[in-house]
């Protein structure tokens, strides 16, 4: 638990990146937590191909961790294959934030965007 506020996990808080609404998104969902009230809204533009994620925006409220998630995820997922995102797991966003283990309480925090975006990308 003294990990929980890790300083890559407060950084990404503090100032998260690609935090706005997409014109012309090619995919769009939201999706939010009924335990805390955490909620997002992802933005994806594709590949010609569809392939691959072009650009990622997203808004969203709530917690430091949801907001240091969805920072880290739409920056990670730029460029990437869509077969490599939907193999992404708790482990991957846990070695983004430079953590080893995580509060279970707090794990649907942690995973809302990633779930999110996973959930529209099955969508292809």
């Amino acid at each position: 638990m003294d990990d929980l506020y890790h300083e890559e996990l407060l950084e990404a808080a503090r100032a998260p990146h690609n935090r706005e609404e997409m014109v012309g998104a090619d995919l769009i969902s939201s999706s939010a937590s009924n335990s805390c009230g955490d909620g997002c809204q992802i933005f994806l533009k594709l590949t010609t191909d569809k392939s691959a994620i072009e650009y990622c925006t997203w808004i969203g409220t709530g917690c430091a961790i949801s907001t240091a998630s969805l920072s880290l995820l739409s920056d990670q997922v730029q460029g990437k294959d869509i077969d490599t995102i939907q193999s992404w797991d708790e482990s991957t966003l846990l070695s983004w934030l430079g953590l080893t283990t995580f509060s279970t309480a707090r794990k649907k925090c942690l995973l809302l965007g990633l779930r999110t975006m996973q959930k529209l990308l099955e969508k292809i």
